[in-house]
């Protein structure tokens, strides 16, 4: 299952299991992000480097601040954090990093 979506960059959190399907819940990106997240972002992806991305439990609970605020505020931490899959999680909050760094990459194709 894709969580972020690069293109669109909406983002899709699980909301409950019924047998083997996914129910999911579709959150679109943010028609205006303030600047202030480009500085968060480059604050954590500088820290995450600078520790070779090894995501200790603060900067996971950062992290996930970033998203939750980033999509602003329509779902709480639980729900992001039991919304992806363990395996895809650090993967998904670097991905939405990069997407605010990379700012609006609609209007270049």
């Amino acid at each position: 299952m894709k969580y972020y979506d690069e293109k669109t960059k909406s983002l899709t959190l699980v909301t409950g299991v019924k047998g083997k399907e996914l129910e999911t819940k579709t959150y679109q990106y943010p028609f205006f992000v303030k600047g202030i997240f480009t500085k968060k972002a480059i604050d954590l992806g500088a820290e995450l480097e600078k520790n070779g991305y090894a995501v200790r439990a603060d900067m996971f609970d950062r992290l996930t601040n970033f998203v939750v605020e980033l999509y602003g505020k329509r779902f709480d931490q639980d729900d992001l954090v039991n919304g992806i899959d363990s395996r895809n999680i650090v993967e998904t909050y670097l991905s939405i990093i990069m997407g605010v760094l990379q700012g609006d990459t609609s209007k270049n194709e």
